[in-house]
């Protein structure tokens, strides 16, 4: 064979084990988390962090933080009370005064205000056709006006809009923003801003109100944007810079390009590289809710350094969202969120590079136990991964809680486990698929096997059946004519499975050579127990009864090589014939010497032999108890069988442990001989034709 064939062969057998299922598996899972296809890291990240974040909500971890912060609540029944959205901007202008006056350190007004005031003297001129001057006669105010007086002597935040749509319109938004070394290159790009209307440009800040939605929640959101070449705070961001009087935010990128790291005031906050910011969520209720309605009422609140936000619960208003934690939350309750974390410094950061390493480490050890599974006991294995994967959630758990740092651990468990599992699996199914066809194998050496059994009507006189105990007997019958005589033999092969059954072939194969050359039945004794001694083993041998019907001398001649009792049946009742030598293949010719019985025949006379299938066979005596029916029992049934010809008589006794009414341990096998003249007169059998 060339050396290419040789090593095309050894590749092909290698390729096949279950190792190399298992290892590619784990190396294409690799490659998609590293590159992130489909999203896979993505995902991971996501499900890690909202796992720890139902485990362990923000407030678990910082309980008192949320005292500083109210929800202004535009709610149905302030809706209700001061009349439909949008309300007149005076209404506005005097909820922003009345929070400033009970002392606020800013207020946050989640409300876009990028039209004017449909109250305005202008829009109600011209959608009354009265004059100006008519308008102002009957008491209208300018709310526009009104608001940006407000906005401009207190500690308001007002909203704004990212858009990627192009807008014609002036930017005249205050940056507030200081760079410091090269700008970062991923932040959120704007093509446009929806800026609040002119009259109030002068507030104290300004914020933009865009978020980020995945899946459905929100799991972070921006806090730096890019409009053209100037950088935009988020309206939560600038919240904190106008609470602390500062007067800018100070912005870099980190050093190694992973992050952003903001300066406002005294904070110091940490974002993706995309200046993001990760929410650790808490359950929204923590924080103190005020009906506006109730603000511009004659009731007083303390708001003394309290940060404020304005914005709207209200079904019809659609600023409700979903995080992590919870559905239905009012969009300022996230802004009020990010500020609690950032004054209790809870960052929450991810790496890709520490991602990958994980990634890595996995898939090295899922590949080595890849290769253990094939050669150890699985249950070690099913130890060892569960626990380096509960060293690996302990140490996710313990970062996050104390770092704030999210290891992909979804990702990392999928690539741990699945080597070893595919090639377990696929182990089992090459074991599965190899047994189909051993099964399949079995079934056709089934059908094999029957043929070298005879058919129960081949000689009318003589009957024989075999019933396997599993797929394949080691129990065989064989009897055909020769001239005027009929040579017979029953056999049972020692053990179970293949290996019986080929014994038994051989045992076959040899009795029907010899037999073919009319030798006595003790003498093909003594050359089929040459043969199976001579090339067998000792742990395998032949129990069987053998021998003659001249038919011309109505005479019956058999040996009984270490097999069950022959039962006879005739006119002065039933005898019972031990053996007469060891079994075949036992001991070698100079220790075989088989004795001869001689039986004369007579019309009455029935000889039975039997496997100790059938003398084993269990019957039940009681509800709970069985035993053997032995050879008595075996003659309790041949008693009933009196009038039945050979075939029947094989029939009914088979039928008893087909229904399960003797209970077999082992393979059952009969064999009927009874007087030429009972039955009629057979048609030469199958077996002599063929031979």
């Amino acid at each position: 064979m060339r050396p290419t064939l040789r090593i095309a062969i050894a590749l092909e057998k290698t390729l096949r084990s279950p190792f190399w299922f298992g290892f590619w598996v784990t190396v294409i899972l690799w490659m998609i988390a590293t590159t992130n296809l489909f999203k896979l890291t993505d995902f991971g990240r996501n499900t890690s962090l909202d796992a720890l974040t139902k485990l362990y909500p923000y407030e678990s971890l910082y309980p008192d933080n949320s005292a500083f912060f109210v929800f202004v609540n535009i709610d149905d029944n302030s809706l209700k009370t001061l009349g439909q959205w949008p309300w007149p901007r005076q209404i506005s202008a005097k909820l922003i005064d009345k929070i400033s006056h009970s002392g606020a350190a800013v207020i946050g007004v989640d409300v876009l205000f990028a039209e004017r005031d449909r109250f305005s003297p202008d829009n109600l001129s011209q959608s009354l056709g009265i004059s100006k001057k008519e308008i102002a006669a009957i008491g209208a105010l300018n709310g526009d006006k009104m608001l940006g007086d407000i906005v401009k002597e207190t500690p308001a935040v007002l909203a704004f809009a990212l858009s990627n749509q192009k807008i014609n319109n002036k930017e005249t938004l205050p940056s507030h923003f200081v760079l410091m070394g090269d700008p970062p290159q991923n932040l959120l790009n704007a093509h446009a801003l929806i800026q609040p209307i002119s009259e109030l440009e002068f507030a104290k800040g300004v914020g933009f109100v865009n978020t980020n939605k995945a899946e459905g929640m929100i799991r972070e959101t921006p806090i730096v944007a890019q409009f053209k070449d100037n950088f935009f705070p988020s309206l939560a961001l600038d919240m904190l810079r106008v609470a602390q009087g500062a007067s800018n935010h100070v912005l870099k990128q980190s050093e190694l390009g992973e992050s952003i790291l903001i300066k406002t005031g005294q904070l110091n906050i940490k974002t993706n590289d995309e200046g993001s910011f990760i929410f650790h969520h808490g359950h929204t209720d923590r924080f103190a809710q005020i009906p506006a309605s109730e603000i511009l009422s004659n009731k007083t609140f303390d708001l003394k350094n309290k940060i404020v936000i304005i914005g709207a619960s209200a079904a019809g208003l659609g600023d409700i969202h979903s995080s992590n934690l919870e559905d239905d939350i009012p969009g300022p309750l996230f802004h009020l969120q990010l500020m609690d974390q950032v004054l209790s410094e809870r960052f929450i950061t991810y790496h890709i590079f520490y991602d990958r390493l994980i990634f890595l480490f996995c898939a090295g050890i899922s590949i080595l136990f890849s290769f253990i599974t094939l050669r150890v006991a699985y249950r070690y294995v099913l130890i060892a991964i569960p626990s380096i994967a509960v060293l690996l959630i302990f140490l996710s758990v313990e970062r996050f809680l104390h770092a704030g740092f999210i290891f992909n651990t979804p990702i990392a468990l999928l690539l741990l486990f699945s080597g070893s599992m595919t090639t377990y699996f696929s182990q089992i199914a090459q074991k599965i698929i190899l047994g189909r066809a051993v099964e399949k194998d079995i079934a056709d050496a089934k059908d094999v096997q029957t043929t070298l059994f005879p058919a129960p009507d081949s000689i009318s006189n003589v009957s024989g059946g075999v019933i396997p105990y599993k797929s394949l007997s080691g129990d065989f019958i064989d009897y055909f004519k020769v001239g005027n005589k009929i040579c017979f033999i029953e056999g049972d092969v020692s053990g179970k499975g293949i290996p019986s059954a080929l014994l038994m072939a051989r045992s076959v194969a040899l009795f029907r050579l010899f037999a073919r050359h009319n030798l006595t039945a003790d003498a093909i004794a003594k050359r089929i127990n040459d043969e199976l001694y001579s090339h067998g083993t000792a742990d395998k041998f032949v129990t069987s009864v053998m021998g003659w019907y001249d038919m011309e001398k109505q005479e019956l001649t058999f040996v009984n090589c270490g097999h069950n009792p022959v039962l006879l049946l005739d006119e002065s009742g039933h005898k019972l014939f031990d053996q007469t030598s060891p079994p075949l293949g036992v001991v070698g010719k100079e220790d075989f010497s088989p004795s001869i019985v001689t039986l004369a025949y007579t019309p009455l006379s029935v000889l039975y032999i039997v496997t100790d299938g059938i003398s084993e066979a269990m019957i039940k005596v009681t509800k709970d108890k069985e035993q053997e029916i032995g050879m008595e029992g075996l003659l309790r049934i041949t008693q009933k069988q009196t009038t039945l010809s050979a075939i029947e008589r094989t029939k009914q006794t088979l039928a008893l442990i087909r229904s399960q009414k003797l209970r077999a341990t082992d393979d059952a096998t009969i064999l009927v001989i009874m007087y030429e003249e009972i039955a009629s007169e057979a048609s030469p059998s199958k077996n002599e034709n063929q031979s």
